[in-house]
């Protein structure tokens, strides 16, 4: 099975989309999985479920920051390396998703409780999202692997 299947499993499973990224690939960059799992919970739902960016693509850009960023302010070669990787993910996901906005990708209001109830109950987080962690980690397994 592939990693980015396992992802799309843990999103079955009751992860939200960010922390089924990052619980799939913690490991490849070297992070501690418990620790990247729990500091991924506020990213579900395009960011504490108010529609913005999609969790899945939130958790891969982290993937990436570890992967090809730096913690010296002033390594430039490193942060342009690890922005330009995280606007191909950017730009692929649109290309394959037609956005990059969790309200938009699911067409659901999850601030409002009753808008995620109808997510809920319309099967959004188990049939759906599982989609959208599939295609930011296929997306993701390629800027890796590509160096």
């Amino acid at each position: 099975m592939e990693k980015y299947e396992i992802a799309a499993d843990y999103m079955k499973k009751g992860y939200n989309c960010a922390q089924s990224i990052i619980k799939a690939y913690a490991g490849d960059v070297g992070i501690n999985k418990e620790d990247a799992v729990r500091m991924a919970s506020a990213l579900g739902g395009g960011v504490g479920r108010n529609g913005h960016i999609c969790g899945a693509v939130s958790g891969a850009a982290l993937i990436i920051g570890m992967k090809f960023g730096t913690i010296d302010p002033a390594d430039f070669p490193a942060k342009e390396t690890a922005y330009n990787k995280t606007n191909e993910l950017l730009n692929r996901f649109i290309e394959e998703n037609k956005s990059v906005l969790c309200k938009e990708l699911i067409s659901y209001d999850l601030k409002n409780p009753a808008e995620l109830q109808k997510a809920r109950n319309a099967g959004t987080f188990i049939q759906k999202c599982p989609l959208f962690v599939l295609s930011a980690g296929m997306i993701l397994e390629n800027i890796i692997n590509s160096g």
